[in-house]
């Protein structure tokens, strides 16, 4: 799927190699690592994201799923936008990795897919695990700079989107 694929804001697939039962899928080397790496838990000596690299990652990021649902037909559902799964290159524009988990679209008069709930832990919004309809969190998570799931917070304190701090941002 990803040979098809050609978006400045999703990874390009540079090639692979498939021997007997060893399969190896080669990316472009994306040198800021993931956004992950940038928000969550950072050392004393790395700064945190400044607000306009932050708007240019989930501008950059939306128009990858833009690409996606829109432009893409059938359109591909991508079904694991996490904090790890947007990756930067040099000068921080995000790029939409790990299509393990996309789902292929329907088209014309049908709209609904059915399908099971997959992604990571945290990043499924209790209301797609419920109803199937996706929704993300990943923009709340770049804005506050907290882990969507943090076990090592007191209970009540390790979801994100329930905590009352990010409900009075704004």
């Amino acid at each position: 799927m990803l040979i098809m694929l050609h978006h400045p804001n999703l990874v390009s697939l540079c090639g692979y190699c498939a021997e007997g039962a060893e399969m190896l899928l080669v990316y472009e080397y994306l040198p800021h690592g993931s956004l992950e790496d940038h928000l969550c838990d950072l050392p004393p000596n790395k700064e945190a994201l400044d607000w306009n690299t932050q708007v240019k990652i989930a501008v950059g990021a939306a128009k990858g799923l833009a690409y996606l649902y829109d432009v893409v037909n059938p359109p591909d559902i991508y079904r694991d936008l996490k904090s790890a799964n947007v990756l930067l290159d040099n000068d921080f524009n995000p790029k939409l990795s790990d299509f393990g988990p996309t789902k292929l679209g329907l088209v014309g008069d049908k709209t609904h897919v059915s399908t099971r709930v997959v992604g990571t832990y945290g990043y499924c919004a209790p209301d797609y695990a419920m109803s199937g309809k996706l929704t993300g969190v990943v923009l709340l998570e770049l804005i506050t700079g907290k882990r969507v799931f943090d076990f090592s917070k007191k209970l009540g304190k390790q979801n994100l989107i329930s905590w009352e701090e990010v409900h009075s941002i704004g």
